[in-house]
């Protein structure tokens, strides 16, 4: 009797040994997810093409693909566990289609593997070149577009807006406009593009897409076209607005008026 009982015992155990390449595989040595990509021959695959203007530069496109397979242990305020989808991100360059202005790059919307990853969201940068006068002494952002084809995306500290939904492909134009704020309290003078106040869903540039196959991102650059913003010296006070036609304002609200910067252009 003691006999088939012990192989019972090593037959569990070999089942058990059986599974662990299975969970490494997932999870690798230190706990983490695989993050392996490998999307199947019918993936479905979206191209992102981007029109790039003279004196900007653009920046590898942000993917973060998540997986409800290889899920992420999270803790609440309580310090109380929960699980929520896998993340997969990394960094994905442009390639120049020969001599052009265009840049181009593709992404598998199921991206395979095995936790099964899922294309989340993408987002896409761009800024004003380091060579241009406009640059110097100042701290330059990027602009961002983002787009998601799930929830659990990037988070909304890009200045790109609430996601406007969006079906089948997509070709973007939007008029951009140097800014330059002068911020005498903290004595730094910041650089950014201007497209619209994104707070205004109009002007948003974070999309929520579906059954989309191609994104064509088209800026179109007024750069003698400066909007120039001053803090109060010293404060309080208001802000001093000076627009590209020498018109100025004072206002509190720290966006220009987006129209009138169209009437210019």
């Amino acid at each position: 009797m003691k006999l088939p009982s012990g192989r019972k015992k090593l037959n569990f155990l070999n089942n058990n040994y059986a599974l662990l390449p299975f969970i490494v595989l997932l999870y690798g040595c230190d706990n983490t997810p695989d993050r392996t990509l490998s999307p199947p021959q019918n993936a479905k695959w979206v191209d992102v093409v981007f029109t790039l203007p003279a004196d900007t530069v653009l920046l590898p496109m942000e993917v973060l693909y998540r997986s409800d397979k290889c899920k992420t242990v999270r803790y609440n305020s309580s310090n109380e566990p929960h699980n929520i989808p896998g993340y997969n991100d990394f960094e994905k360059p442009f390639g120049q289609q020969g001599s052009s202005n265009i840049w181009r790059t593709h992404i598998a919307i199921d991206g395979g593997g095995p936790c099964l990853w899922q294309l989340n969201s993408i987002k896409v940068s761009f800024k004003i070149a380091d060579g241009n006068p406009l640059v110097k002494g100042k701290e330059v952002f990027a602009t961002n577009y983002i787009f998601d084809f799930d929830d659990y995306g990037f988070s909304d500290g890009y200045g790109t807006g609430k996601a406007k939904e969006s079906r089948g492909d997509l070709h973007i134009k939007t008029d951009f406009f140097p800014r330059i704020f002068i911020n005498h309290m903290f004595e730094k003078t910041s650089l950014r593009f201007f497209g619209g106040d994104t707070d205004y869903e109009k002007w948003s540039r974070r999309y929520k897409l579906q059954d989309t196959e191609k994104i064509l991102i088209e800026p179109i650059m007024h750069m003698n076209k400066i909007i120039i913003l001053e803090s109060p010296n010293p404060p309080p006070g208001m802000i001093t607005l000076t627009y590209p036609d020498g018109s100025v304002e004072k206002t509190q609200p720290m966006e220009p008026d987006y129209e009138k910067l169209l009437s210019m252009k």
